[in-house]
Parts: structure tokens; C-alpha cells; sequence
């Protein structure tokens, strides 16, 4: 497969990543695809600024779980710039990514359970 079908397939098709993959790739990966942590991240910032206009959820749910808790988000971003990844670096921002989606639907759960 030539590099730009592979680049391709990395960030269009691929439902996860492969452990043959590089840790650039993974990022790759999770930054433009579809199934990646990043799209999952601004669904769930979407959700939560909906609760807030809804007045279901209080602005600071925002800066908690929504679109102003980017830390890892950027880390993603910074990474994705990088000529190499490092696997310490990758894995502490994907289990980050990982953490923020669940909290944020854990508090969407609650929140809509709640009402």
C-alpha cells in the first residue's frame, strides 16, 4: 500500500488502531478520524453546551467536562506536530482523552437523569 492510500486509510476508514502502527499513525488516527478520541471529545463538548443553553447543567460543567477542559485535547494536537512520538507521551494523552469521555458522560448521564 503507498503512503498517501495508507495515510488515507489512517485517518478516513480505519474503525481502531493496529498494533502495527506507529505511535504517529495512532495519532493520526485519533486526531482526524471519524472513530478517533478527538471526535468523540467534541461530541460530548457538543452535548454538554446543550445542557448548559437548555439550563439543565450549570456553565462551570463548561470548564469541567465541556469544550474548556482541552488539556489533553491539545496534547493530542501537539503531538500530532511532532516529526516522532514518543509511547510514554501517546499513551498518557490517549488514557487522558479516554478519562475526560467517560467523566464528561458520566455528568451527561447524571445530569439527564437527573431531570
Amino acid at each position: 500500500m503507498s503512503l498517501s492510500k495508507f495515510y488515507q486509510f489512517v485517518t478516513e476508514r480505519a474503525t481502531e488502531t493496529q498494533p502495527s502502527w506507529t505511535y504517529k499513525d495512532c495519532v493520526r488516527f485519533h486526531y482526524f478520524n471519524p472513530n478517533g478520541l478527538y471526535v468523540q471529545k467534541k461530541a460530548m463538548d457538543a452535548r454538554i453546551d446543550a445542557l448548559v443553553d437548555e439550563g439543565k447543567a450549570k456553565t462551570g460543567a463548561i470548564i469541567a467536562y465541556g469544550i474548556l477542559n482541552h488539556y489533553y485535547t491539545d496534547s493530542l494536537m501537539n503531538l500530532l506536530h511532532k516529526k516522532r512520538v514518543a509511547r510514554i507521551d501517546y499513551k498518557i494523552t490517549i488514557d487522558g482523552l479516554k478519562r475526560d469521555i467517560e467523566s464528561a458522560q458520566r455528568f451527561i448521564t447524571e445530569t439527564e437523569g437527573a431531570q
